[in-house]
């Protein structure tokens, strides 16, 4: 009696332990909004003593790392996978020639478009126009790097340097 006790806890717990490695092994649980930047640090072995910007909503996450002196960098971007899955999922990261020269924005489908700059353009706001007279201010630091995610449904965006020019935005088109 008891040893067959003994059988079925072990039992259970051999299909728990199961369950639990197919789960994380089929991709259904990716890092939490508060683990994303330790997540990304330690998968793309980023020094703990570089500073981040970043922005995540419920769909799209973008991080962008550099050293102090703005000579270095590297770019993060998580998103949410569609069906059963919790979390945001690593897509992408490394260096891309426009975050360092301007303003890069991927643009993920269904996700939304996240924009990452060193900010060498000075940009201090973001205005996104959802139409019928609805304006979106996203003010940013024109002497800080940044990383800013928008719905892809939002409409014209225009981006302003200090001087109120308007910035060029790169675009790159992601799956």
């Amino acid at each position: 009696m008891k040893a067959d006790k003994l059988v079925m806890g072990l039992g259970v717990l051999t299909i728990i332990a199961l369950a639990f490695l197919i789960v994380t092994q089929a991709g259904v649980i990716g890092v939490s909004k508060a683990q994303m930047e330790q997540d990304a640090r330690q998968q793309q072995q980023i020094s703990a003593n570089w500073q981040v910007a970043s922005d995540v909503d419920e769909n799209l996450g973008a991080l962008l790392f550099y050293d102090e002196e703005k000579k270095d960098y590297t770019y993060s971007v998580y998103s949410t996978r569609d069906g059963v899955s919790y979390g945001y999922f690593y897509n992408e990261g490394g260096k891309y020639p426009y975050i360092e020269e301007g303003v890069q924005g991927f643009v993920y489908e269904d996700k939304g478009i996240a924009f990452l700059s060193l900010n060498e353009d000075h940009v201090c706001r973001i205005i996104v126009n959802t139409g019928s007279e609805n304006e979106e201010l996203i003010p940013v630091n024109p002497l800080k790097p940044f990383a800013v995610v928008v719905p892809l449904d939002c409409g014209q965006i225009s981006m302003y340097d200090s001087m109120n020019n308007l910035v060029k935005i790169y675009d790159s088109f992601r799956g």
